[in-house]
């Protein structure tokens, strides 16, 4: 992992899962399409094809060449960083809303309430709440720098964009 960043990759093209070690998978529906919910040795991992939307987020940077539609936000590691950013999907008029918060780790609760978690070490974690068809959120702890990253994301129309702050303060749901 970057000592000091994250990387939020959003794309309207896949990005190869080959090389990269699948923890456990989820399937649901994400704005009435099949998604799947990945943790990956990396972070998580988002597919919804329909949409088309496809999201990585890791601790290692980039490794190939991205379309011109494909988004990068670094993200600092250290407490209070904020980042909020509106990816629109295109033709649908649609957009996910992200907002990502890191806050100390004590703020990562009951890991028995997400609907995929994954242990990695000993108090790492990476967790995934499946809240809507409209919303999901992800958790990822980081021991060692005594922080847990949240992120929200959102689907909503073009004209329909609500307030950047979706996540409150140590709140799981």
């Amino acid at each position: 992992m970057s000592e000091e960043e994250l990387y939020l990759i959003q794309s309207k093209h896949p990005h190869s899962l080959d090389d990269i070690d699948i923890k456990a998978t989820h399937e649901t529906l994400f704005s009435a399409h099949p998604a799947e919910f990945h943790i990956i040795g990396e972070s998580h991992a988002v597919s919804v094809p329909a949409l088309p939307f496809y999201e990585i987020f890791s601790c290692q940077p980039i490794r190939t060449e991205q379309a011109s539609d494909t988004t990068i936000n670094t993200i600092e590691l250290c407490v209070d960083t904020r980042l909020s950013t509106v990816y629109t999907l295109g033709a649908e008029h649609t957009s996910i809303q992200t907002t990502v918060r890191i806050e100390p780790f004590e703020s990562f609760l009951d890991v028995g309430s997400f609907t995929i978690v994954y242990k990695f070490d000993t108090n790492a974690y990476t967790a995934i709440n499946c809240i809507s068809q409209r919303e999901y959120r992800t958790y990822h702890t980081y021991p060692e720098h005594d922080l847990t990253v949240i992120s929200c994301h959102q689907i909503c129309s073009a004209s329909n964009i609500e307030s950047r702050d979706m996540i409150e303060a140590s709140t799981q749901q």
